[in-house]
């Protein structure tokens, strides 16, 4: 969604037009405008295309422009419509289709709470507003059009047809509605219509009988009449220049078909259902009420609303400690597996210090690298004319990793190492030797006898190895435009049809892994679930017929996605606004395995993100502490993930020519001067979690070590609002990174833990945020200083930490109260340790 040129939009055009209403009945009409009808008490019942919805109290739908509605009142109630202009959604999204899928009866969501919210605050924001205060209404109300926007819009015309009886929807009849609808005020005739679409008039009128159970006139007519009595009520045009303006010839005709439809004459219906404006309007937006003590009572209702909310008590969350027996093991996926790089760069001193560092506080048990084959590895010796490997700098590698208790992860494809600015705009560092099969066998072959006799055929069987397939939709080209992007997936258009060329390497690679060490785990293909999703089910179909299948399953997580052409062709990457991207592509993961009979095959996330780019500020903030622990926790015990790789470990990694700062937007964990981020601050945290499940919830993970000892991890995640899809990733600027979400909101409610034994509790409270841990925060408080000198990095090492507080408290009645008070982008956990039994 693009505001960039909201200044070119004509703002003497009504942006929206807010209605009140009361018992109120209504004829099935239509308009152009988007309506949202919002019940705050009693009962309504709605028509939309036939089909009848009723509502009751907080419930909410939209009515997409053109679709034809009636509502009818079941008794005394109070409702709320807001009309959106067709054309603003139109000028800001700038697509022909704008259909929303919003109905908290039938499809309720995750997000419905939070439109509620934005609904009450836009409301309350017009009921309080005098003058001089419509700046405030329009941000609300552009924050309930970023809302539906991100979280509702639906692309396709299934709207236009949901209302015919036809047993068939083809693309000829879709382009014929759409036209009429489009169409329906000029004098439009069958004729016209069967010559634009190359068709005969009797074939059209048969065709259109068939699949819409009416006439071409009927139709026409319906829809017609439908945008006229929208006008009828709504507006003060006279009644012949309405008839006029949707199509008719004449105001006979128009009295004519209206009474034959309604049995009530256009003008006696004005009479009986005309709406009357107060005061209160602007140029771009109005409220209109059916009565005056419509309004009233939507004035009462929300004053009662804020006395109530402002008197109501805090929000308790209360979980029971279950018996030992009855208590899940909680899987700890996220420490398994650590991206650390290329392999080159392991070899740097700082490189290893730093990982060293992260080992000994943190501990993940797999390191995954890639590159080992490389040119400036120095594998590959000609020099006597005949070929001889020497792996001296790939075995430094790994006893430096053994010795520190990692076990190599290795990515044996020909990936290259690449720093991404943003999406679209990489740096290319080093690509990988072209090799044939035969010599990749050789090479391989030699690699695992020499890391046999090095190692010990137990130590290498506990290895995993993942063999790197090159995306359709590729990240690591250097992709300047979208027309660039176009060619390039034009250009692998038959690999994403086949995928022999990848299994046919595979198999070899596996063949000869197995010969030399039988245990080990070989798996890939790397697919990137943003990108690629959508042919995951080609890839795992095609796989099971393979003779030779992986012993695991690789994806990557970025919340990427493609945008499309009209042709259905993807022209550029974008950010997906999805905040449970992760959970959402997860589930459909697992699903597609169940499809495809992989139900039991290991899953590994071997990378995952909020984004590719190591040239975006918020990888230095809180945010960033919040998003992987929302993350983990929510997908943590639930599907079935047996490892999930962050990407990445070290700001080392994406050092380069324009990384001068002490920031410079890294995806590491550490800065390239040492410093920890909130980022390795989030996995400390999450590594001192127990290894009993009691109970997760939506901000919160509380678990349990032997004995009672109990850990409760909480969190404060915002996401982003509508601002940050309009510029590039990457943009703005230091001092905006906390400008661009949704709200910045304190999380504040009560945790009650019952079921525990009565005594002394000795607790610990660890807490993350702007003030307390955040080297990006005290970063801006130097003035985000560019060259900075070493004792001001070292001050900054010391200071950048967590805050701790410990008290002792006691527990009686088996139950104790945690105040949970979280700031914006706060992670906080509480170790709770039982100490002595109460008397």
């Amino acid at each position: 969604m693009d505001y960039s040129n909201l200044q070119q939009y004509p703002f003497n055009i009504k942006l929206s037009n807010v209605s009140v209403y009361s018992r109120k009945d209504s004829l099935e009409h239509a308009h152009k405008e988007i309506e949202l009808i919002y019940l705050i008490k009693g009962k309504l019942q709605v028509e939309v295309n036939k089909k009848k919805i009723d509502m009751k109290s907080s419930d909410f739908l939209v009515i997409n422009s053109n679709e034809f509605h009636s509502f009818h009142s079941l008794n005394d109630n109070l409702f709320v419509s807001i009309f959106i202009d067709y054309s603003l959604i139109h000028f800001l999204l700038a697509q022909n289709s704008i259909i929303f899928s919003c109905n908290s009866i039938e499809n309720p969501s995750d997000n419905d709470r939070k439109l509620r919210k934005i609904l009450n605050e836009l409301l309350t924001s017009y009921i309080k507003q005098g003058n001089g205060l419509q700046a405030e209404f329009l941000e609300k109300f552009f924050k309930l059009i970023s809302y539906l926007t991100l979280n509702y819009l639906r692309n396709d015309y299934s709207v236009i047809t949901t209302n015919l009886t036809h047993k068939e929807k083809n693309e000829r009849l879709t382009e014929i509605l759409i036209y009429i609808h489009n169409n329906y005020s000029e004098p439009l005739t069958l004729a016209e219509v069967a010559d634009l679409h190359f068709i005969s008039v009797p074939y059209l009128s048969k065709f259109f009988k068939q699949h819409t159970g009416r006439t071409f006139s009927k139709y026409l007519n319906e829809i017609r009449l439908a945008h006229a009595v929208n006008e009828l009520v709504n507006t003060d045009k006279p009644i012949t220049r309405i008839a006029l303006d949707n199509g008719f010839p004449n105001l006979a005709a128009f009295n004519r078909v209206f009474h034959e439809n309604y049995q009530i004459k256009p003008v006696e219906y004005r009479k009986k259902n005309k709406v009357t404006n107060i005061e209160r309007s602007t140029s771009q937006e109005e409220v209109s009420v059916n009565n005056s003590e419509a309004l009233t009572a939507l004035q009462k209702y929300f004053s009662i609303k804020d006395a109530y909310e402002s008197n109501v008590h805090e929000n308790v969350i209360t979980v029971n400690v279950p018996n030992d027996e009855n208590v899940n093991t909680l899987s700890k996926n996220w420490n398994k597996l650590i991206n650390i790089g290329y392999a080159t760069d392991i070899l740097n001193s700082d490189m290893q210090e730093q990982l060293v560092l992260l080992q000994n506080e943190i501990g993940f048990t797999y390191a995954r690298f890639w590159g080992i084959f490389n040119d400036d590895m120095q594998v590959e010796d000609q020099s006597d004319g005949n070929l001889t490997y020497n792996f001296t700098k790939i075995s430094k590698l790994i006893d430096f990793l053994i010795k520190n208790k990692l076990k190599p992860f290795f990515e044996l494809g020909p990936k290259p190492k690449v720093i991404s600015k943003k999406v679209d705009q990489t740096f290319v560092i080093n690509e990988n030797i072209e090799r044939s099969i035969d010599e990749w066998k050789n090479l391989i072959k030699a690699f695992l006898v020499y890391c046999v006799e090095r190692y010990g055929i137990e130590e290498v069987e506990t290895w995993y190895f993942e063999l790197w397939r090159k995306p359709i939709f590729s990240f690591y080209t250097r992709i300047e435009d979208e027309s660039n992007f176009l060619n390039e997936f034009r250009k692998n258009d038959d690999e994403q049809k086949n995928y022999k060329n990848y299994f046919n390497l595979f198999a070899e690679f596996k063949k000869v892994i197995k010969e030399i060490v039988p245990s080990a785990k070989v798996g890939g293909c790397g697919l990137s679930m943003d990108l690629e999703g959508d042919y995951l089910e080609i890839l795992l179909t095609k796989w099971r017929d393979e003779v030779i299948k992986p012993d695991f399953l690789s994806i990557y997580m970025y919340p990427l996605e493609l945008d499309y052409d009209k042709k259905g062709i993807p022209i550029k990457n974008m950010q997906s606004s999805n905040p449970h991207f992760m959970r959402d592509k997860l589930q459909f993961v697992k699903q597609s395995m169940g499809k495809t009979g992989f139900d039991d095959l290991e899953l590994n996330i071997t990378e995952w993100n909020i984004s590719i780019s190591n040239r975006d500020y918020l990888n230095d903030s809180c945010f960033k502490a919040t998003y992987i622990v929302k993350n983990i926790i929510e997908n943590c015990n639930g599907n079935h993930v047996n490892m999930i790789g962050y990407w990445l470990f070290s700001d080392i990694f994406s050092e380069f020519r324009d990384s001068k700062n002490l920031l410079h937007g890294g995806a590491g964990l550490i800065t390239k001067s040492g410093i920890k981020k909130p980022s390795y601050h989030a996995f400390t945290l999450l590594n001192q979690l127990g290894d009993q499940l009691v109970a997760k919830g939506e901000n919160y993970i509380i678990t349990k070590k032997s004995g009672d000892r109990y850990q409760i991890l909480c969190y404060n995640y915002k996401h982003f609002d509508y601002s940050y899809y309009l510029r590039p990733e990457g943009s703005f600027a230091i001092n905006e990174q906390y400008d661009i979400f949704d709200n910045n909101d304190d999380l504040n409610y009560k945790l009650e833990i019952s079921g525990i034994t009565n005594g002394k509790y000795r607790v610990k409270e660890i807490r993350l945020n702007r003030t307390s841990g955040s080297v990006f925060d005290e970063w801006l408080n130097f003035g985000a200083l560019e060259e900075m000198n070493q004792d001001e990095v070292n001050y900054l090492k010391q200071i950048c930490i967590p805050h701790m507080k410990v008290w002792n408290t006691e527990v009686r009645n088996m139950s104790m109260i945690l105040n949970i008070e979280l700031e914006p982008h706060e992670v906080r956990l509480f170790d709770i340790h039982f100490v002595l039994k109460e008397k």
